[in-house]
C-alpha cells in the first residue's frame, strides 16, 4: 500500500482560516488568496522532514495562544487521518523565524487536544509568512 503524504491530504481542504492578531480571514477555493496559501505550505513542505513532535496540544492552552501573532489553519470539513491520526482541521503558528513548526489537531470531540505532527524544514517560515501577510 503506498503511503498518502501530507501534500495529497492538504488537497481536500475546503477553507483556510487565518488568524492574526485576533482577527479572522477565510479564504475558499475560488478566491487567490487561498490558492496562494495552499501551494505556499505545499512548497514549504516539499522538503519537510517530519519529525517526533515537541508537543502535544492542550484545546484552551491552544485556543488562548490563537489571538496572538499568525496562524493559519487548513480546514478540511470531515474527518480526515494521517499518519494513523485523526483530524478535522490542521493549525499552526506561522513564526517568521523558526525553522520548524508543529501542526496542531483540531477534532470536534475534544478541540485543539492531543498529539500533533511536527516538520523541520530547510531556511526559515519567512516566505510562507510573507505569503499570508499578503492576502
Amino acid at each position: 500500500m503506498t503511503e498518502i503524504n501530507i501534500q495529497q491530504i492538504l488537497d481536500d481542504v475546503k477553507t483556510i482560516n487565518i488568524y492574526d492578531n485576533g482577527s479572522v480571514q477565510n479564504l475558499l477555493p475560488a478566491q487567490m488568496g487561498y490558492k496562494l496559501v495552499l501551494n505556499g505550505f505545499k512548497n514549504l513542505l516539499e522538503n519537510a522532514r517530519r519529525m517526533p513532535a515537541f508537543c502535544v496540544s492542550l484545546d484552551a492552552e491552544t485556543r488562548a495562544a490563537m489571538a496572538d501573532g499568525l496562524w493559519v489553519e487548513f480546514d478540511f470539513g470531515k474527518k480526515t487521518v494521517y499518519d494513523e491520526m485523526p483530524f478535522e482541521k490542521l493549525l499552526m503558528p506561522v513564526i517568521a523565524s523558526h525553522t520548524g513548526f508543529n501542526l496542531v489537531r483540531y477534532n470536534s470531540q475534544n478541540g485543539y487536544a492531543g498529539r500533533c505532527y511536527y516538520f523541520d524544514i530547510d531556511g526559515g517560515l519567512s516566505g510562507f509568512y510573507n505569503i499570508i501577510k499578503s492576502v
